[in-house]
């Protein structure tokens, strides 16, 4: 990433914290033009964002998947706009109390860490169905996120209905279950495709770059194995309940854990080509 390209994604960062901290003000005062403040600060923190993955695109001449950084803020920015879509188009409110602090994370992570990732970027450039495997692998990452945001706002409002009071700042039950739900299912359909793909990988399919037993993608199937228990109960056998949300949130952590903790671990090394020593007679 150019030094511009770091500073406009430094700058939406910022602006990510602040619209946090806006949301989390309006929560705690009732102040409800911080709320305002803070959507209007969070989507211009995505158009910032947007212009420093395009900065990278125009200097470098790579593509926006030739790069860890650029391939997380491509996610970061389609995981806000699906959230503010959401609440745009649905009776879903104050979502955004969720998403900001989310998005904050998921682009600090790689900001913070730049050496891991560029070898990572290399791989990228050299195979380049790897970096569609990793976008669309991170966009099921944006389903589970919001699902998991589904799943939070539904705990704390059962929480509050037990004693007695109705917290107006969190969608109703149904609301927040029915979002759970259907952001869970088209996280899974994204994360499936892009496990697949990283499964067919492993077992030698051409390109051959990961060792065999990653521990990122066997890590990965209980995250999978967490989501499809929790859209069989919920989608099939009809079961509702907050145990069913703590399923959401469980699955979500591990998943959050492998993709900050564990690295793929990639074994192939470049084969120095053969050198004769025959002599010409």
């Amino acid at each position: 990433m150019t030094t511009s390209c770091i500073v406009f994604l430094g700058v939406s960062l910022g602006l990510y914290a602040t619209a946090s901290l806006l949301f989390q003000g309006h929560l705690w005062w009732g102040h409800a033009s911080w709320e305002r403040w803070g959507r209007s600060t969070l989507i211009v923190g995505i158009v910032i964002n947007a212009l420093g993955v395009l900065l990278h695109v125009l200097f470098s001449g790579q593509s926006p998947l030739g790069n860890m950084v650029s391939v997380i803020s491509l996610v970061v920015i389609t995981f806000l706009v699906a959230g503010l879509l959401l609440e745009r188009y649905t009776s879903v409110r104050h979502f955004n109390l969720f998403f900001a602090p989310v998005a904050f994370l998921g682009l600090l992570y790689p900001m913070l860490m730049p050496l891991r990732f560029e070898d990572s970027g290399s791989m990228l450039l050299k195979y380049p169905w790897l970096g569609v495997h990793v976008f669309i692998t991170l966009l099921g990452h944006v389903g589970f996120a919001l699902a998991f945001c589904g799943a939070c706002a539904y705990l704390l409002q059962s929480r509050s209905l037990k004693k007695g009071r109705l917290n107006r700042f969190l969608p109703a039950l149904d609301t927040a279950a029915n979002a759970t739900f259907y952001a869970a299912g088209g996280g899974f359909f994204f994360f499936t495709l892009g496990l697949g793909m990283g499964v067919l990988w492993l077992f030698g399919a051409p390109g051959e770059y990961l060792g065999k037993g990653d521990p990122k993608i066997v890590l990965a199937l209980p995250t999978w194995w967490g989501f499809a228990g929790y859209l069989y109960l919920r989608g099939v056998r009809r079961r509702h309940g907050s145990r069913l949300k703590w399923l959401v949130i469980i699955a979500f952590a591990i998943a959050v854990i492998n993709y900050i903790a564990v690295p793929h671990r990639f074994d192939e090394q470049p084969v120095a080509p053969a050198v004769s020593t025959m002599t010409p007679d």
